[in-house]
């Protein structure tokens, strides 16, 4: 793989994975773009290493405080929003196997997104007194998590809008959120470790792309976990909303 390309997919996966904007979704667009046809399985589980990394850098104070308090509330709440996916994705998950490069759908799952984002944005205007997190709204969150296995759907934009529709106070919806994907992303390395054919496919890409694509990967993803702090403030989600419109309306009808 070509050492540039190596980085781009570091950046790319990086700084979209913690925005609302889909990751995965992103980089199957770069698949299609470059025609990328190497098994680059590898690098994928280190480029989701490198960003499982920079959110539990980002949340190293909250992380220490639920690893020394096992019983505590945050992580019964944790463990409630992480069952509807894992259910979800050990029942369903082999049915979306096939579709999860499929373009077109990649592009419904963006158009999707920015429909989620905008509800949230327009009904979380009313909440004058919005709620702490709580069993029902961290449920909610889980099962949004649960669908985000749809190609092109965001988890962190459909866990937050989720959050947010149901009344849930916004920065507690926000961390919520991404401490709620450290399970999810450690469970999907594990899937990864377990079933693909990693250990028996030859690396095809060079050591010092890897390097610099997981360096350049954590970088990114912790720029977007700053970001997405500014932004909550303002609950301006509206950000977001053009950017996916336009992207999932030239990946239906130009990718």
């Amino acid at each position: 793989m070509l050492f540039w390309l190596a980085v781009v997919l570091g950046i790319v996966q990086g700084f979209t994975e913690f925005l609302p904007v889909s990751s995965s979704g992103h980089l199957v667009i770069l698949e299609a773009i470059f025609d990328i046809s190497i098994d680059y399985t590898f690098l994928n589980i280190l480029l989701h290493i490198s960003t499982l990394l920079a959110v539990i850098y980002f949340y190293r104070k909250q992380i220490f405080y639920l690893i020394t308090h096992p019983f505590c509330q945050m992580n019964k709440y944790l463990v409630v929003a992480t069952l509807p996916a894992v259910i979800f994705v050990l029942i369903l998950g082999p049915l979306f196997t096939d579709y999860m490069s499929n373009t077109t759908l990649v592009g419904i799952g963006f158009l999707v997104t920015a429909v989620m984002l905008s509800i949230a944005q327009l009904v979380t205007k009313k909440y004058t007194v919005p709620s702490m997190l709580n069993y029902k709204n961290t449920l909610l969150m889980g099962i949004g998590q649960a669908f985000a296995v749809f190609p092109g759907l965001s988890r962190s934009g459909t866990t937050l809008a989720v959050g947010l529709v149901a009344g849930t106070e916004r920065q507690s919806a926000l961390d919520f959120s991404f401490l709620m994907s450290i399970p999810i992303i450690l469970a999907s390395l594990v899937y990864e470790l377990i079933f693909s054919d990693v250990w028996t496919t030859p690396i095809q890409v060079e050591w010092y792309s890897i390097l610099v694509a997981c360096i350049s990967a954590f970088i990114t993803a912790w720029l977007g976990l700053l970001l997405m702090q500014k932004i909550i403030r303002k609950i301006n989600l509206w950000y977001f909303v053009p950017y996916l419109i336009i992207l999932g309306v030239v990946v239906i009808c130009c990718i």
